[in-house]
């Protein structure tokens, strides 16, 4: 009988115990070895073969949107880009085909007419002859519409060529490394310069899968990264941006990373970081396990 009692009393302890353990904190979760990372890096690439005519930035200089960082030598580009403006300028030919398609129309009509009043005044084989002058003149001015168009669009495809040629910094950022200098051969994909923009970086962390579900998207999450002149940790405000859907098969975690306002510029690519975050009472949804290569999935 105590035996049994002995037994019974243990079952109930190690249920108590697995529900504990099961339980959810009441606390924020604190996700700890939490990495800073960059959100917006770009390594800037030519996408054509040349020469490096200028290259108007090193590194850390700040550097806008929009702004030209690197050019190759264009001098051919802008040769072309010349003639096809002046070609789209020529309109002499149309303005004759106009003049000549006016003439042979009113020879036509003149034509017509006299024969109203007189017939048989004009052959009909010359009215003929200058009904097809007439129509062949209005062909005449719509082919010399039709080659400026054409001039047009080769002047504009001549601007868009003379663009690749330019290397744009696609955002606002500090350049991070120049990696090609003028006068050195640049192949189309070869990287020239990397920029970064430090205003708003991502904290990344693991939590684990059971409270996965509990973490909502876009709430408000407190980030501390140690501090170098005081013993106090930097405090920021951030929020999730996303929870992966995948779950480590090992450790049996879920990536999260929040989106951080870097006041001060104090957050540095690489540092670690811990992170505070509430977790709500209602579930996101359930986790299935995925007995394939790639481990736990969110459903």
């Amino acid at each position: 009988m105590y035996g049994r009692r002995m037994i019974t009393w243990i079952g109930v302890v190690l249920v108590f115990a697995a529900c504990v353990d099961a339980a959810p904190p009441e606390h924020p979760l604190v996700v700890p070895n939490c990495r800073v990372v960059l959100i917006h890096r770009a390594s800037l690439a030519g996408v054509r073969l040349g020469i490096l005519k200028d290259v108007a930035v090193a590194e850390g200089d700040t550097v806008e949107g929009g702004q030209v960082i690197a050019t190759l030598r264009d001098e051919v580009a802008r040769q072309v880009l010349a003639v096809a403006q002046k070609e789209m300028s020529n309109t002499v030919e149309l303005r004759l085909t106009k003049k000549t398609s006016e003439l042979a129309t009113l020879e036509y009509s003149k034509a017509v007419e006299l024969n109203r009043t007189i017939p048989g005044g004009v052959s009909e084989l010359d009215v003929k002859k200058l009904r097809l002058a007439a129509e062949k003149s209005l062909l005449q001015m719509e082919q010399a519409d039709f080659l400026l168009q054409m001039a047009a669009l080769k002047k504009n495809e001549a601007e868009v060529s003379l663009e690749t040629y330019q290397i744009v910094a696609p955002f606002s950022g500090v350049v991070l490394e120049v990696h090609k200098r003028p006068g050195e051969a640049l192949g189309a994909g070869d990287v020239v310069a990397e920029i970064a923009n430090f205003d708003t970086m991502r904290v990344e962390g693991f939590i684990p899968v059971a409270y996965s579900g509990r973490v909502q998207k876009g709430a408000p999450v407190l980030v501390e990264v140690a501090s170098s002149d005081s013993q106090r940790p930097h405090r920021f405000e951030g929020r999730v941006k996303y929870i992966a859907p995948i779950v480590n098969a090992v450790s049996q975690e879920v990536r999260v990373w929040v989106e951080v306002e870097n006041r001060r510029d104090l957050l540095k690519d690489g540092l670690p970081a811990t992170m505070s975050i509430p977790l709500s009472d209602k579930a996101n949804g359930e986790v299935a396990v995925d007995r394939s290569s790639r481990g736990i999935i969110r459903n």
